[in-house]
């Protein structure tokens, strides 16, 4: 018991308190640094997503740093042990309680929106429709099964799942529904085909690995991977190279069936469809720096029709989901030339969360505020009448 008293009371300290936020400004300070190197995607990847981080100081010496993760994590359960529970109720000065509150429920307004907020993007040329968005940073292995005039059934293999391999044995991939298993031999985060005649090249062709870039959409990732049949995995495979810009999928017969495999961004099914019907943009006189740039679109739902407008700085929102006007091309288009839109699209169970957050510690300091300055003045009042 006398251990459990030590841990509750270590929890509840303010100097874990004051240990924790000034670790969480080293943390910010050196992620944001190490932004210009790694890029805004692998920054927040490594520094704020994870439990522990290693930072090079001085660009060659190993500092172990708590991530961002485990950092809020032990921030949220010290404010909810020294604040909430241990802290001493006093109903006469609510303020401070109600701030904390509020301070826990942004830390939990983060946690939501990491753990289930997507983010994504939708291209639209004018005149086009669409009714999904794709990742910009997550891929998938997709294996279809071609029917006569479509694909029928569709295997997913996500990018965590074989993100991991390198230049091993690879990983074996078997459903019960396929005549074969997929084997992902190695994995490269960013690559090109080129022509070659090595183990690793198929039909003239492999794939050389390239550094990642720093802007993490711009990689384009590539895979090399083998077909096996269940019954005799040693047995010859038959050989394939799947890359993210490939123009068309690789196709094969097995078991008498056409399959089609790929490597595609993660896509999104919306519940509506959105077609553009006009994008309209200005620049700056004599500059190619846009002053703005808006889309003329068509929301189709349930066989309802409405137009709406989204431009810069004036989002859509509707079922849940939230469109930005991101960006748009050919930047170096012609008079007359047919023009796309890249709409940016977020679905945040916790989208407003932070909001309400602000506004519940808001009240909560300028509640407790307003009662101090109340009693000082009372304080000062009963002052002058003593002296009187």
């Amino acid at each position: 018991m006398n251990i459990l008293r030590r841990i509750y009371a270590f929890l509840a300290s303010y100097g874990l308190s004051v240990a924790l936020l000034l670790l969480l400004m080293a943390l910010v300070f050196f992620g944001t640094l190490e932004q210009t190197r790694l890029g805004l995607y692998e920054a927040q990847r490594r520094y704020f997503e994870s439990l522990v981080v290693v930072h090079p100081l001085f660009g060659w010496f190993p500092l172990p740093l708590p991530g961002g993760y485990l950092l809020l994590s032990l921030l949220f359960v010290n404010m909810l042990v020294g604040a909430i529970f241990r802290a001493p109720k006093r109903w006469r000065r609510p303020g401070l309680l109600i701030a904390h509150g509020g301070v826990l429920y942004l830390i939990v307004a983060g946690f939501v929106a990491y753990t289930y907020a997507i983010n994504g993007n939708l291209p639209l040329y004018e005149g086009e429709s669409g009714s999904r968005f794709q990742s910009y940073y997550e891929w998938e292995i997709r294996v279809a099964e071609m029917t006569s005039d479509e694909a029928g059934r569709v295997f997913i293999i996500p990018q965590q799942d074989f993100e991991d391999i390198g230049d091993g044995a690879g990983r074996v991939f078997h459903h019960q529904m396929l005549p074969f298993d997929l084997r992902v031999v190695r994995y490269y985060p960013n690559s090109r085909p080129a022509h070659g005649s090595g183990a690793w090249s198929v039909d003239g062709l492999e794939l050389n690995p390239l550094p990642k870039e720093r802007t993490a959409e711009h990689n384009v990732p590539g895979v090399f991977v083998t077909l096996h049949e269940p019954e005799r995995p040693d047995a010859s495979a038959a050989p394939g190279i799947l890359w993210g810009m490939e123009r068309a999928p690789w196709r094969l017969l097995a078991d008498g069936r056409e399959y089609a495999f790929s490597l595609r961004r993660r896509e999104w099914e919306l519940p509506f469809t959105l077609t553009l019907d006009k994008f309209n943009h200005e620049t700056y006189p004599g500059t190619t720096m846009p002053r703005h740039f808006s889309s003329e679109m068509r929301l189709e739902e349930g066989g309802a029709e409405r137009d709406v407008v989204i431009s810069m700085n004036e989002p859509l929102r509707h079922r849940g989901y939230t469109f930005y006007q991101a960006s748009w091309g050919p930047t170096d288009a012609n008079p007359g030339d047919p023009l796309y839109t890249v709409l940016a699209v977020t679905r945040n169970p916790a989208g407003q969360w932070p909001m309400y957050a602000s506004c519940i510690i808001s009240f909560g300091l300028l509640l407790h505020f307003g009662q101090a300055l109340f009693r000082y003045l009372k304080q000062q009042s009963r002052a002058r009448q003593a002296k009187s």
